[in-house]
């Protein structure tokens, strides 16, 4: 009988070339082999299922090929033959069970000795930031000064658990999520190889790619356990597989909690439990949900015209109570963690959010009555919308302007203190935002933090004033903070780039004492060109 190998298994790439997305990665590691510019150690850091381990084994084939192609590997001599897990000169450790320091001096004491069989000997090392401070002290010597014929891969989905020392040592290469559309070619090309392409509609692969959320060893997981059901796959199959709800239940759910009524959120939930959802997972869509409406109440044209009609339907909720209910969602994920009895503890926060709704005095099931219109603010919810982009403005302004890397490096090794805080009842929310973010510029009293997701950098904005004391009470410094998302600062960088070399300087801005007046904005995070206007950028 021959042996099932699954699906991830079959079609993780061997090569390169058919390593799906992180292009630029790819070329720059194609690049730097045939040009003979070999680095010493390599950190790859992104989400789950990006790729990070199968280029690392690919990376360790191409260096070590006898007939390279174009800096990928040739797939014909002896070298690129053998099974990866049979060669001794490459040596994968996961560092989750392997994390003592231990065994990183029996690595450091390994490395003395040439390689068996291959031009270099490469080790893998997996989680890289599960490593003791102790073993990430023992790495480090090893990385100072390493033999020639070493090289280091140290993967990792949480960047910023690694010591500065240890990054400054390596060459980082960030891993992105997938897009949808990526995803989607992936899976039709393996459900054509596996000559099910008729098993699966175009509905299920886009739904598929979407539950992913940009991983495509979990895409292709799932699309495995599909076809394993039956012939013919709907989207209620996969929906049932993962426990979880489709569109129309989760917005069911959000209506009754919107509405406060109470018996029958209740209700959704014991019918939920009844049918063996995965409640966590759930919880965690209307989390997602809430923060998409969130963003459609505060933007224009952010989501597909179709979406944004079912999500129109939410256009009136009051914006306060929306992140309130998203915070407790936030806190609910949490502390379901901990409990002993979840389906005790679900309810009570979900009467707990319906509870925020009860005193509008809304009709019950009547969405028609909920509170802000989202085109027919009035003039001081403008006034207000204003003055927070303007404030922003000179904040990003005043970060770059007085940026700073020793500070930087600084705050940096203190942010792990954080997590002592995700348990504390006044901070644990505070404490978990930060944990998303990355401190991207940083001086002695300003900071810029960026956030993957827009509701983040909402749920910032909405709590400031309690981020600065908190961030005084771990750094004994009021830092001025500005949040803001992953792809805004890809063009304000882009941006600052540009000006420093053309002799722009970047001038300090008393955000007391500066009063901006703006009639033309519309939306929180304004346009680019706005950021940075005379009144902040001088020419030297």
């Amino acid at each position: 009988m021959t042996e099932y190998i699954s699906l991830y298994r079959k079609y993780r790439p061997k090569k390169f070339s058919e390593v799906v997305g992180q292009t630029t990665i790819i070329n720059i590691l194609k690049n730097s082999i045939k040009l003979n510019k070999i680095g010493h150690a390599y950190i790859f850091s992104g989400p789950r299922g990006t790729g990070k381990t199968s280029v690392a084994k690919i990376f360790s084939r191409a260096v070590n090929c006898l007939n390279s192609v174009d800096g990928d590997v040739c797939g014909k001599c002896d070298n690129c033959l053998k099974k990866i897990e049979d060669e001794i000169d490459i040596i994968e450790i996961d560092a989750a069970s392997n994390n003592g320091v231990d065994e990183i001096r029996e690595i450091r004491n390994n490395v003395k000795l040439l390689p068996s069989n291959l031009k270099y000997k490469i080790y893998i090392i997996d989680e890289v930031h599960m490593l003791s401070d102790s073993a990430f002290n023992a790495l480090l010597k090893t990385l100072e000064e390493p033999p020639s014929h070493v090289i280091f891969i140290l993967a990792t989905t949480e960047i910023n658990k690694i010591p500065s020392t240890v990054l400054s040592r390596c060459q980082k290469f960030n891993f992105k999520k997938l897009n949808d559309v990526e995803i989607e070619e992936r899976l039709k090309y393996i459900c054509k190889n596996e000559n099910r392409l008729n098993s699966v509609d175009d509905n299920c692969i886009k739904l598929i790619a979407n539950l992913s959320d940009g991983g495509l060893r979990d895409a292709i997981n799932l699309l495995d356990q599909s076809l394993s059901l039956n012939e013919n796959i709907k989207s209620d199959d996969i929906y049932n597989l993962l426990g979880i709800i489709n569109d129309e239940e989760q917005f069911d759910i959000i209506k009754n909690i919107v509405n406060g009524n109470i018996k029958d959120t209740i209700n959704y939930i014991d019918s939920l439990y009844s049918q063996g959802k995965n409640i966590p997972s759930i919880v965690n869509q209307l989390q997602t949900k809430i923060e998409n409406i969130i963003i459609y109440n505060s933007t224009n044209n952010y989501f597909s015209n179709d979406y944004e009609k079912k999500l129109s339907q939410f256009s009136k909720i009051d914006l306060d109570k929306l992140i309130d209910i998203s915070k407790q969602m936030f806190d609910l994920l949490y502390n379901m963690k901990k409990s002993t009895d979840q389906k005790i503890l679900i309810k009570i926060y979900f009467i707990k959010m319906a509870l925020t709704f009860f005193d509008n005095s809304l009709q019950k099931n009547d969405s028609s009555n909920l509170k802000i219109k989202k085109d027919d603010k009035d003039v001081n919810d403008s006034d207000s919308e204003t003055s927070i982009v303007d404030n922003k403005n000179i904040l990003i302004n005043n970060c770059l302007s007085l940026a700073n890397k020793r500070s930087k490096i600084e705050f940096i090794d203190k942010f792990n203190i954080i997590k002592d805080y995700v348990t504390d009842k006044k901070y644990n929310s505070i404490a978990n935002l930060l944990l998303k973010s990355s401190p991207e510029v940083v001086s002695e009293k300003n900071i810029l933090f960026t956030f993957n997701k827009e509701f983040e950098v909402i749920l910032f904005d909405k709590n400031v004033d309690l981020i600065v004391k908190f961030l005084k009470l771990l750094y004994n410094i009021e830092y001025e903070v500005v949040g803001i998302s992953s792809e805004n600062w890809k063009e304000i960088k882009k941006e600052y780039i540009s000006n420093v070399k053309k002799g722009i300087k970047y001038v300090y801005t008393d955000i007391k004492k500066e009063k901006i007046v703006s009639n033309n904005v519309k939306n929180v995070e304004g346009k680019i060109e706005n950021i940075f206007g005379n009144i902040h950028v001088t020419e030297e």
